[in-house]
């Protein structure tokens, strides 16, 4: 027997808020990321991780653009937290929050270059690492369209919602094989260009989240 959907629950101010806080900051985010790529282009692209922006003459652009994305992450799940009512979706939502709190920890620590030996580490470097390491939102997002999907209100998206949680899956395996087992990276390792793919890849389920959420919030006043 087909389990029964969930009655919407309406879109308050709060949460619409909170929408709108994670499309402009998922938005600004990209922006950011985007100039840093014209404004400090020492660094690879291809092989070289976007937190090492934060090691430029213009690195508190790259502090700045993981505190948006967190936001967004946080923001985003302040939307879903009215919507779901189940345990895979309440599960989505710490896993939703855990990133998040790793991402401000990348925020606040500064990585230690690329080309350096994972035995010369520093404190900042290591604390930047846990804080990426903490970072399942691909995970999250698969958990919580599933939640959304027995919504009705959310049924509509649901297709959206899962191509884009299962783009964000496809893409964090790749680029954790990207990943060389003895740490060092090299040019011939594209684990930057992955590492971007992937970061980006999160803004698709946000937005759709976000604006749908919007929509609902016009429907119910």
């Amino acid at each position: 027997m087909a389990k029964p959907l969930l009655i919407a629950k309406p879109i308050s101010a709060i949460v619409s808020n909170a929408a709108r806080l994670s499309v402009f900051s998922g938005a600004f985010f990209v922006f950011i990321l985007g100039i840093l790529h014209l404004l400090e282009p020492e660094f690879d692209p291809s092989w070289r991780f976007i937190s090492e922006y934060a090691l430029g003459n213009f690195g508190w652009m790259m502090h700045l653009a993981f505190v948006l994305l967190a936001a967004s992450l946080l923001s985003a799940g302040v939307v879903v937290f009215s919507q779901v009512r189940t345990v895979v979706g309440y599960i989505g939502l710490a896993i939703l929050g855990l990133s998040s709190s790793g991402l401000l920890i990348a925020a606040i620590f500064v990585t230690d270059p690329i080309s350096n030996s994972p035995d010369a580490a520093t404190f900042s470097g290591k604390m930047h690492a846990i804080g990426a390491t903490l970072d399942y939102t691909p995970v999250a997002a698969l958990l919580l369209s599933f939640a959304l999907a027995r919504n009705e209100a959310w049924r509509p998206i649901r297709g959206r919602l899962f191509v884009t949680s299962t783009i964000m899956l496809v893409v964090m395996a790749l680029f954790i094989l990207q990943l060389p087992q003895d740490g060092q990276f090299t040019p011939d390792v594209l684990a930057g260009l992955f590492g971007r793919f992937l970061i980006v890849s999160y803004l698709g389920w946000l937005f759709i989240v976000g604006i749908h959420a919007l929509k609902l919030r016009k429907l119910s006043v």
